[in-house]
């Protein structure tokens, strides 16, 4: 490939790209507000603190994810070349899927994958502490008493 085509797309590319921003600084309106200054979330308005705590099982669901997807990624390449590949090829790939399967196992039994145990918490004890509190909230029921046959 020539490298003067390729600085001559980059200089297009970068050329482009500050013409454009040029063009709105010089072009664009500057009236400023609180409205138009004010952080934009999906068409909806900011009520109330922005800065709220999530549950950290989004973050492990979203690293397993990143684990899984990469697998995936990982096994088109093999998944291609296969045949060329042979037994060596499935004996690596079988040993790649092993190691992943015990990653995600050991997700499994802490729970990551639970949304409704608390991490760091065996789901047995979790259910056992949750049939206390159901037990403990419950209203006391009123005994019906049998007609004693006391002129009724």
């Amino acid at each position: 490939m020539n490298i003067y085509s390729l600085i001559l797309y980059a200089f297009i590319i970068f050329s482009v790209g500050a013409g454009a921003l040029t063009l709105s600084a010089l072009l664009g309106r500057k009236r400023r507000s609180l409205v138009k200054d004010d952080p934009y979330e999906c068409g909806v308005p900011q009520i109330g603190e922005t800065r709220t705590e999530f549950n950290v099982r989004f973050f492990i669901i979203a690293m397993l994810f990143v684990l899984f997807d990469i697998e995936a990624v990982l096994l088109a390449p093999w998944a291609i070349r296969y045949v060329d590949l042979g037994a060596e090829g499935l004996a690596e790939v079988g040993v790649f899927l092993v190691v992943l399967g015990f990653g995600l196992l050991y997700a499994w039994r802490k729970g990551a994958l639970d949304w409704n145990t608390p991490l760091g918490v065996q789901r047995d004890h979790w259910l056992k502490l949750q049939r206390g509190f159901a037990h403990a909230d419950a209203p006391e029921v009123e005994q019906a008493h049998e007609p004693s046959g006391h002129g009724h």
